[in-house]
């Protein structure tokens, strides 16, 4: 085995992680990782909060210092493309011309950001939050007094209101949808989350898109598709992501919302793998295809593909976890809440617990908002209830004076 290559494209969280996994578990063979960006692999959650306050430099997000790589014996090759996997001859061609062979690839590509489509999105002062560079360019405009309108009310720019708040600004959400996070929470956390950023000063325009941005060289004011006008110092938007699946297509691999998987983290071809938010797996849990667009997925999915590749057959069978800080607020959710007809509170201290269940009573999901401290625990035994799919009394479940470990026995 140690004459054998494994190739990660992609130097991302999940990439990096499994490169990182396959030396752990004792892969023994050179590891090769490319990736497209100039800068060593990053984590990238910290870019929409400590590197915004300033808490962090953007330089300070590294999961490992350069050096770690080699003495690890991980050929890191930077600010390259791979154009082309040639599945037939197992090789990987490189935008520079080189060409890889390796025994086992694994592609961990991630998600490429959705493009704001409006005129004026190329003004200076029009932000998307991906990378470091573009997380530092943002802090730089978090400024006492200044106006920010952020795009798009998910996870992302939620974090960056926050974080204008925090910093002194005025702040506007836009947000095409009726609701907050639709596709991912239950109305009622929906709508606790976003009382308490209006709380905090944030104003908020749903069911209303962008139609232009307008400006001399810098943006001025962003026109709604109401034809309303809000004035600006600065944009930030977040429109979501779609996976980066060109590679796969032309390599013939079977793609549909991602690359898809099987239980293994195995594409169509036997000695290719894939991870992280590019992957389309079939979650038994939920009986369905599944995409995440976490770091949690893409932590375990790293672990569980580097595992796979040296031959040990583990299936990928967790519960879908992720997680958003925004102020001193934190909100952890456990299953897929929205998939939930039934919804039921628990007070939890000063926090809230969301049971979300099926018609039948089943369990699907669990949220958890407000402080960490206080809701942690009270997760971690909940998300068990998910795990076994339980049938709970909701109002068991709302009582506080009734444990929540027994429920999940």
């Amino acid at each position: 085995m140690d004459t054998e290559r494994v190739i990660v494209i992609g130097a991302g969280h999940s990439g990096c992680k499994a490169a990182q996994a396959l030396r752990k578990q004792g892969w023994t063979g050179p590891i090769t990782m490319v990736g497209k960006e100039g800068c060593a692999p990053y984590d990238r959650p910290p870019l929409s909060k400590a590197v915004l306050l300033g808490k962090k430099a953007h330089d300070q997000c590294s999961f490992f210092p350069l050096d770690w790589y080699s003495k690890n014996g991980i050929d890191l090759v930077l600010g390259r493309i791979v154009t082309r996997i040639d599945a037939a001859n197992k090789a990987v061609l490189l935008d520079n011309g080189e060409v890889h062979r390796y025994r086992k690839l694994l592609i961990a590509t991630g998600a490429e950001l959705n493009v704001l489509p409006v005129a004026g999105a190329d003004l200076a002062g029009v932000e998307a939050l991906r990378t470091p560079d573009q997380a530092a360019r943002i802090a730089a405009c978090l400024q006492e007094g200044k106006r920010i309108v952020v795009i798009g009310a998910g996870f992302i720019g939620l974090e960056v209101a926050a974080a204008a708040i925090e910093k002194k600004c005025h702040v506007e959400v836009v947000e095409a949808a009726p609701v907050a996070l639709g596709r991912s929470l239950p109305a009622t956390v929906s709508d606790a989350l976003i009382s308490f950023h209006r709380a905090k000063g944030v104003g908020f325009r749903f069911g209303t898109g962008v139609s232009a941005i307008e400006g001399t060289s810098h943006a001025e004011c962003v026109v709604l598709s109401d034809g309303s006008r809000i004035p600006c110092d600065s944009m930030v938007y977040g429109i979501g992501v779609r996976p980066s699946t060109n590679l796969a297509r032309d390599a013939g691999l079977a793609v549909e919302n991602g690359i898809v998987v099987n239980k293994y983290l195995q594409t169509s071809e036997d000695d290719i793998f894939a991870c992280g938010d590019v992957t389309n797996y079939f979650c038994g849990l939920f009986n369905q295809p599944m995409r995440m667009e976490s770091w949690k997925n893409a932590e375990e999915q790293a672990e569980v593909v580097a595992r796979n590749i040296i031959g040990q057959s583990v299936s990928y069978e967790h519960v879908p976890w992720f997680w958003s800080n925004q102020y001193d607020l934190t909100l952890q959710v456990a299953g897929l809440p929205a998939l939930g007809t039934r919804h039921t509170e628990r007070s939890v201290g000063s926090s809230k617990l969301y049971l979300s269940q099926t018609d039948d009573g089943k369990v699907v999901g669990v949220c958890g908002l407000g402080s960490v401290r206080e809701i942690a625990m009270p997760m971690r035994q909940a998300k068990n209830l998910v795990q076994t799919r339980h049938h709970v009394d909701a109002s068991e479940f709302a009582d506080e004076s009734r444990p929540l470990e027994p429920l999940a026995d």
